[in-house]
């Protein structure tokens, strides 16, 4: 590899008695000329040029040349620049930076002090400048100061001693994959004088510095919320617990904890305990027999079977040995639903239903079904959910009506229902009216109307009136709900198979099964009903 060529040096220095040539030529360098130091003497704007002395200097076999060509000091020249910017949050303050033409002044640490303080800016740090400007890149942003950021104030919070995010039941899954619909673990149990939440306060923050000096407040942190203080509580002297004040199950209740003693059967719901009606937890450690009502506040618990009886609860319904309905039995709950079968029933869930079959039942659910277990399947009757169902199997080889929909609110839709019915009877007497007010106001028009028949004309008119106020209102509602319904999101899958009979509808598609469809998952694609692998 060649070592690198020797080049001549051509500079101008100024000094105090003028401008002076400087030239270093290497004997193996070509000449300089004329041009190159005419040119940088034009560039620097040196006036009062000697060029006969120049043209000597040219001529000079010397290798080093240091002539004065001027006496002149003023030349273009200027010093190294700077600029300052403030961030909007006034937390930063940037500097840019602009090159010196022809050899002017750099700029120094103190250079940069006095540009910030030129600008109000408080916090600059002559370490960080020193660091920069021995590794600044010209026009290229850099922070040259900054504030101190507000430490803020922490959120208080309260802390549950209980494992509160579900208090919904759950089958235990066993080691084969079968599910356990005895083992659930429905009942939370506390004792008197237990701690049950902590509440921990909201902590102050500290205020920051902006660039230019000035206080920056801290967002105060926000207070915890209230304790959720429910039946048989009590919140300590100090406000920062929430404490037992009996023994029992813990439920939660309009966002609030309450405690609730459990009530307990050992035999069945019969003759000998008649209905039951009860502010609390329900266990039934036997069979509700035909012809009884269960009401319960809180979740009910089944160890036998649910003939062609009625359960009510505002938390969650678990059978632990089914439902046998005889088209009479009534399950409603505003939770889940959890039964082993559900045989000829009505069944109403305002949570999730897990059964391992479901069959000959009209069944309403707002959050999803799942059929699990041996079984699986899920045939003949009706079946609406707000989410989805998940089978093995839907329908029967002998090809059974079943109906099934999903991803439209049960409530929602049987409201829509109720008041469509209730518009057309509306409209019919609308109509009525309607057609009795102009028999009677042709009558009117041609003088044969008497005193009686012109205040029924009006008592007419105003009724029709008051109709037409009443079905616009109805129709207000319709369409409302009508936006409620129109949703596209459910999907109802079978792991085994979907047989002949069965109609699927998901928002506002429909289909009917005319062959056996194994391990499908049914969805709507926004056109129609479409068929894919379950997964």
């Amino acid at each position: 590899m060649e070592a690198d060529q020797p080049k001549n040096k051509i500079d101008l220095e100024i000094r105090e008695d003028g401008v002076y040539l400087v030239v270093e030529h290497p004997a193996d360098c070509p000449k300089v000329s004329r041009m190159e130091v005419i040119a940088l003497i034009d560039a620097y704007g040196v006036s009062g040029v000697d060029y006969v002395a120049l043209n000597d200097a040219l001529k000079d076999e010397r290798e080093s040349v240091d002539l004065k060509i001027s006496s002149n000091t003023s030349v273009i020249q200027s010093a190294e620049s700077a600029g300052i910017e403030i961030s909007k949050d006034r937390m930063e303050a940037y500097i840019t930076f602009s090159p010196p033409i022809n050899k002017g002044r750099l700029l120094t640490v103190d250079d940069i002090l006095a540009l910030l303080e030129k600008n109000n800016v408080k916090t600059g740090d002559p370490e960080k400048i020193a660091m920069l400007l021995k590794m600044k890149r010209y026009e290229k942003q850099y922070v040259v100061a900054e504030g101190i950021k507000p430490v803020h104030g922490e959120d208080g919070s309260l802390k549950y001693h209980f494992d509160n995010s579900n208090l919904r039941p759950k089958p235990k899954i066993m080691d084969d994959g079968s599910v356990n619909f005895r083992q659930l673990g429905l009942i939370r149990l506390c004792n008197r004088g237990d701690v049950l939440i902590t509440c921990i306060p909201e902590k102050e923050g500290a205020n920051g510095t902006d660039v230019f000096g000035n206080s920056v407040p801290f967002v105060k942190g926000r207070a915890p919320m209230p304790m959720p203080k429910g039946k048989n509580t009590v919140v300590s002297e100090d406000g920062l617990h929430l404490i037992a004040d009996a023994s029992g199950q813990l439920v939660i209740a309009d966002k609030k904890i309450n405690i609730s003693p459990c009530l307990e059967f050992k035999g069945n719901i019969d003759n000998s305990t008649g209905d039951v009606e009860f502010n609390g937890e329900v266990t039934i450690r036997g069979n509700v027999v035909s012809g009884f009502t269960v009401r319960a506040t809180g979740n009910v618990e089944v160890m036998g079977v649910c003939e062609a009886a009625k359960i009510y609860s505002d938390g969650s319904i678990v059978l632990g040995n089914g439902a046998q309905g005889a088209d009479k039995a009534e399950l409603v709950a505003a939770g889940d639903i959890t039964a082993k079968f559900i045989e000829n029933c009505k069944v109403t869930a305002g949570g999730n239903i897990l059964a391992d079959s479901i069959l000959n039942s009209t069944v309403k659910c707002d959050g999803e079904v799942i059929l699990s277990g041996k079984n699986g399947f899920l045939v003949g009757g009706s079946l609406i959910t707000g989410s989805k169902l998940t089978a093995k199997t839907i329908g029967s080889p002998m090809g059974t009506q079943t109906e099934v929909e999903a991803g439209s609110n049960p409530q929602a839709l049987s409201a829509h229902r109720e008041l469509s019915a209730e518009y057309e009877k509306m409209k019919e007497n609308y109509d009525k009216y309607d057609k009795s007010i102009t028999t009677l106001n042709e009558a009117k028009q041609k003088g044969i109307l008497n005193e009686d028949k012109k205040n029924l004309l009006l008592k007419m008119i105003n009724m029709k009136i008051t109709i037409r106020e009443k079905m616009n209102k109805l129709q207000t509602e319709i369409d409302e709900l009508t936006q409620c319904l129109v949703v596209n999101t459910g999907t109802i899958s079978a792991a085994k198979v979907v047989r002949p009979g069965v109609k699927i509808t998901i928002g506002s598609a429909s289909l009917t099964v005319r062959d056996e469809i194994q391990n499908c998952v049914f969805r709507n694609n926004g056109e129609k009903i479409s068929i894919g692998p379950f997964v």
